[in-house]
């Protein structure tokens, strides 16, 4: 028998020929966490293999994007991970930013630091009470559902919206931070630290929890790679690579913070990325806010500003630009551009063709889950069935990521 970590066994080729039994794990199923399907091949307990379907949500963003003109795109990329949207509107947005060769502003590129590491805080909360969940530990789902409430009301202060929040424009904001979303965030980065404290408290040292998940869904760092791993799945097998330093942008590169990685890319590494890198963000939020610039919210670029509605109303350019933008009739450079962001989930890329039309010729995402996925049969063969949930919790496989 061959063993893989913590009572793991692979059954031998010789052994195929007993009678193993089929089991659908999903999609329609709430351990799955989303509308995907994984057929597994049982010998009692144990994970002899298993094959993935997809598809089953497939709303085909990249071709309706290339339907659609550049500005309007922003509604299709929140729809893709949507524990944490305002980080998909943001790299779209630099993506297109670095096709016309747009500087933002600093008081931009920090406004926009807040609030992709608000969302980055809201998705790992979600994922992490999830993996609580799994292992049996509902109450810090209950407890920290409450801290994710109060960033959707901060989302819904500056863009009217709480899920899918098309949030910010191209070129900058919509319209500036006021002083209640100040007071809001303000007080939110105050009060979030008890709350993860506590959290941590109820499950980072508990033995059953730790029971759950030490060795479980593991992976090493150089099949993390092989696989094309990003994000805090990889960091958690103890590679420190994070788009936010590799390739900074929206100025992070002005700010210190730590990268955590873990070293056997378990569940329980896992779990522990994640609420390391909330310490983190909550100490980028402060930092960005403490350090907000004076300045506009919003670059000199009238292809994508909607002018003024009064100004609509009574001038004659303003009416016209109104047209230009909201048809899309606006002149787009020819060009070739990759560009990429640090999702919730690992690095979330665009890359976009432009031949000079009103609409994209060519869009791409890559999607972080889309790719690590794919490993998931590797990681919990030869595990047990309540291990694979797990797993997949830990990973923190969003459906709408999968099937862009």
């Amino acid at each position: 028998m061959e063993h893989l970590g913590k009572e793991h066994v692979l059954v031998r080729p010789e052994d195929y020929d007993k009678n193993f039994s089929t089991l659908n794990l999903g999609p329609t199923h709430p351990a799955t966490h989303g509308i995907f399907q994984n057929v597994l091949t049982m010998n009692g307990e144990t994970i002899i293999d298993t094959e993935q379907t997809i598809g089953y949500i497939h709303r085909a963003f990249e071709k309706l994007a290339e339907r659609r003109s550049f500005y309007q795109i922003t509604t299709l990329t929140d729809r893709m991970n949507y524990c944490s949207s305002p980080i998909n509107n943001i790299g779209w947005q630099t993506t297109v930013e670095k096709l016309f060769g747009i500087k933002t502003s600093k008081r931009i590129d920090y406004m926009r630091i807040i609030l992709m590491e608000l969302a980055r805080i809201a998705d790992h909360l979600i994922c992490n009470s999830v993996i609580g969940v799994d292992s049996g530990a509902l109450t810090g789902f209950v407890y920290v559902f409450q801290e994710r409430e109060k960033i959707y009301e901060i989302y819904e202060e500056i863009c009217g919206a709480r899920l899918t929040t098309n949030l910010g424009r191209i070129g900058g904001f919509e319209r500036d931070f006021t002083p209640e979303v100040i007071r809001k965030i303000r007080k939110f980065i105050d009060e979030l630290p008890d709350v993860v404290h506590q959290f941590e408290k109820l499950l980072i040292r508990n033995r059953i929890f730790m029971d759950r998940t030490v060795g479980v869904g593991g992976i090493t760092a150089e099949r993390a790679l092989n696989w094309g791993f990003t994000g805090p799945c990889l960091r958690a097998a103890g590679v420190d690579y994070d788009v936010r330093v590799a390739n900074p942008y929206s100025s992070y590169d002005d700010f210190d913070f730590i990268i955590p990685v873990g070293t056997q890319g378990d569940t329980y590494d896992r779990f522990c990325v994640r609420q390391e890198e909330i310490w983190q963000s909550i100490k980028l939020i402060k930092n960005a806010l403490e350090n907000l610039p004076e300045g506009n919210f919003h670059m000199e670029v009238p292809e994508f500003f909607l002018p003024e509605k009064q100004e609509v109303y009574s001038n004659m350019e303003a009416l016209i630009w109104h047209f230009k933008i909201v048809m899309g009739e606006v002149a787009v450079p020819v060009g070739e551009v990759y560009h990429a962001v640090e999702g919730g989930n690992g690095e979330l890329g665009f890359y976009l063709v432009s031949d000079g039309g009103r609409t994209p010729f060519r869009l791409h995402f890559r999607r972080p889950c889309f790719v690590y996925y794919q490993a998931y049969p590797e990681m919990i063969r030869g595990s047990f069935l309540s291990d694979a949930i797990l797993t997949m919790s830990s990973m923190n496989v969003i459906a709408g990521e999968l099937d862009a």
